[in-house]
């Protein structure tokens, strides 16, 4: 993606214009990328007790915050912040949500 120069940087998603496509602004310049396919993306993990958003799985579209993470197991605990309950997913099915979670129903 761009010769390389963006990797490992972070960016936030804007729009999702297909099933696998979004653009991006990234962190920092806000520079807009367009047409990135998912397969080239890595989801951001917060520190403990910063909000997640569940992104598939049996959980998906459940938003809470992250409670633990566990590298060696890439497991991870969320809590549900609807129900409170405490929910086991794997580290990859989950992201940093930095919207406003009344945008996704919360």
């Amino acid at each position: 993606m761009k010769g390389g120069r963006l990797y490992l940087k972070k960016g936030e998603v804007v729009d999702v214009v297909g099933p696998y496509i979004c653009d991006i602004a990234m962190d920092g310049s806000r520079e807009l990328v367009q047409g990135v396919d998912q397969d080239l993306l890595e989801t951001a993990l917060p520190r403990s007790g910063g909000p997640v958003l569940v992104l598939y799985g049996k959980h998906k579209g459940v938003y809470g915050k992250l409670v633990k993470r566990d590298l060696e197991k890439e497991s991870g605990v969320v809590q549900d912040s609807d129900t409170h309950e405490f929910l086991k997913v794997k580290l990859e099915q989950i992201a940093e949500y930095i919207g406003d979670p009344s945008e996704i129903g919360y």
